[in-house]
């Protein structure tokens, strides 16, 4: 396994890809997941996507990338045109050997506040996937979903529908933490079909409403890396393991019932360990083990950027050194 980054971690400092190639090889990580074509060529140049592409092999780096939403629920404009863009894409990344690729079917909590009920965002989101499987056959490519505030029981719920060879999951560590869902049991559902990752932590402390997380580099907050590398590698012995690091603090209204019933695939069990995650934290929070939320919070993140950043390599790279 190797470990770099996902670009959106560092996207203030506004580099190209070739400079951001050139960022992380100076921290010492190994690789670069970008979020889409918009951050590597314009209009799908193929010339500039092999430029890159051999910039950064003879760096020694990885690179992955992504398409556009799989949701047409969220899809603005034509959906022949987006459908169209996303195999333009798929033909591009192909002529440089990126088949493994980011997507999404949640931008942020559309599985809670939408006017289309979740489960129809999810039975189009089948069909759109199941529509590009000529595509995805033709060029030897998979797309890998992302819980980007959706759980990982409905991706699971995807995968299965669509077919794991053409459909996959990009697993966000942390990003389980919103639906209630304990990190370690998510990456146990979902190892088998993971391809792509957000090696993501977190803190998680009790609010008015629930819980709430903030943004902790890997190896400092509530997601047991030590675990989950493990269970993650029996699948997939070289998967990249990907930073997406940043601050702010999302809160998870766990004690209303409205949430309760919007996660109905979570167990008892599942939640108990959720909430022990929070008692934890807070004990550390009253010791002075960890820094108080709002001094922490109110430090720029560029400021703590890069020790963030080599802090979380060195507990991913120890740990996958373990193993």
């Amino acid at each position: 396994m190797k470990v770099g980054i996902d670009s959106f971690t560092i996207r203030d400092l506004k580099l190209d890809a070739y400079q951001t190639l050139d960022y992380v090889k100076k921290l010492g990580l190994e690789g670069v997941q970008f979020g889409g074509m918009e951050e590597l060529s314009k209009e799908s140049d193929a010339g500039q996507l092999k430029d890159i592409h051999d910039y950064a092999v003879s760096q020694g780096l990885y690179i992955y990338s992504g398409v556009g939403a799989c949701n047409p629920v969220l899809v603005e404009g034509s959906l022949d045109e987006h459908r169209n863009g996303i195999i333009s894409d798929l033909k591009a990344y192909a002529g440089v050997g990126w088949h493994e690729l980011r997507s999404v079917i949640c931008f942020s909590d559309e599985n809670y506040n939408h006017p289309v009920p979740w489960k129809t965002h999810l039975d189009q989101s089948i069909a759109f996937i199941k529509s590009l499987r000529p595509a995805l056959e033709k060029y030897g490519s998979r797309i890998n979903l992302e819980n980007h505030g959706d759980s990982t029981f409905d991706l699971l719920k995807v995968v299965e529908a669509v077919g794991a060879d053409i459909c996959g999951i990009c697993l966000d560590t942390a990003n389980t933490l919103v639906n209630g869902e304990d990190p370690v049991l998510a990456a146990k559902r979902v190892a088998p079909y993971t391809h792509l990752t957000h090696a993501k932590d977190g803190i998680t402390f009790f609010s008015e409403n629930g819980v709430k997380r903030q943004g902790k580099a890997p190896g400092q907050g509530v997601v047991d890396f030590t675990q989950i590398i493990p269970i993650l590698g029996a699948y997939s012995p070289n998967l990249p393991l990907s930073i997406e690091d940043h601050k702010w603090i999302f809160e998870f209204r766990i004690f209303n019932q409205d949430w309760i019933d919007k996660n109905p695939d979570l167990t008892p069990f599942e939640l108990g360990q959720f909430v022990k995650l929070a008692w934890q934290t807070e004990k550390k929070l009253a010791s002075g083990e960890i820094p108080q939320v709002d001094a922490y919070e109110a430090i720029p993140y560029m400021e703590q950027m890069e020790e963030r950043l080599t802090s979380g390599l060195r507990h991913l790279k120890g740990i996958i050194n373990q193993h």
